[in-house]
Order: structure tokens, then C-alpha cells, then sequence
């Protein structure tokens, strides 16, 4: 609505909110190499108590507001997605709560003496149109100015 219905990219944002934006984030993996990746588990800074505590808590929490489900890999295994991988997450400490949650898409997965799998991150391709992403980094310090310039008694 308003000014953002009249954006270049209106029509391809309003589409990817309703259907999802489209990925490319390279050859698919083996049903080995997610296997691999599970077995190899996260960094092990999610290893400790505190902070597989302070993880959990967060699922849960995304669960209960309809944001994640939870698939065990016994329930897939056989059928497993043609785009799924597996990357480790990191917990981070973090100013504002216990820690902060990162998924590591820069990780290559090394398994046996040679098996290199590639990380997600060097095997995406961007697929979005310019006129949808070339403004990104540059929206806030737009803001910030433009609520600057206004008169004192407006109402944002």
C-alpha cells in the first residue's frame, strides 16, 4: 500500500511474500553428505550447557509462534528434500540476552581423507532483480535523515 506499492520491485516483493523468494544455493547434497553433516553436529560453542539451554528456549519460543517446526531427521531420511543442507550453528554471547543464535553458511563439511562438500555461501547464486535488493544498507540512514528534517511538532 502507499508509496511501496509504487516501487520498482512492488509486484516481485509482494509475490515472494506470499509464495517465498527463490533460492539457488547450488547442486544439491547426497543423502551421504547431509548425513555427514549431522554427524558432525554444531560448532562447539553450542555444546555447552548454558548456551544449548539458551538455544532450546529459543525454539521453543519460534515453535510456539508458528515460525519453525521441528522435523527429526528419522522422519525425512527416506524422502529427504532435493534442496536440503545442513550447516552448524554457533552460539555467540550476546549484550541483550545469553547468546545469539548463527547459522554458519560458510562452512565446508570435510569428511574421510579427501570429501570436501562445499558451503552453502560459495555455491549460491543471487537470483533476486537488481531494482529488489540495490537499495539495501541504504534504507535507514534514509530514514534517519528524513525523520531529521522534519518539523518538531510532526507526527511519524
Amino acid at each position: 500500500t502507499g508509496a511501496a506499492a509504487t516501487h520498482p520491485a512492488a509486484d516481485e516483493l509482494k509475490k515472494w511474500a506470499i509464495d517465498g523468494c527463490p533460492v539457488d544455493a547450488g547442486p544439491p547434497w547426497s543423502t551421504e553428505q547431509i548425513q555427514k553433516a549431522i554427524e558432525r553436529g554444531p560448532h562447539i560453542s553450542a555444546l555447552a550447557p548454558d548456551a544449548m539451554q539458551a538455544f532450546r528456549d529459543e525454539v521453543t519460543k519460534k515453535v510456539e509462534q508458528g515460525q519453525v517446526k521441528i522435523i527429526a531427521w528419522d522422519e525425512i531420511k527416506d524422502e529427504v528434500p532435493e534442496e536440503l543442507k545442513i550447516s552448524p550453528i554457533s552460539q555467540i554471547p550476546h549484550k541483550s540476552r545469553a547468546f545469539r543464535t548463527i547459522l554458519d553458511l560458510s562452512y565446508a563439511l570435510r569428511y574421510g581423507k579427501t570429501k570436501v562438500v562445499p558451503s552453502v555461501n560459495s555455491t549460491s547464486r543471487p537470483t533476486a532483480p537488481e531494482a529488489a535488493t540495490s537499495q539495501m544498507g541504504s534504507v535507514l540512514p534514509r530514514l534517519i535523515v528524513a525523520m531529521a528534517q522534519c518539523p518538531d511538532d510532526a507526527v511519524i
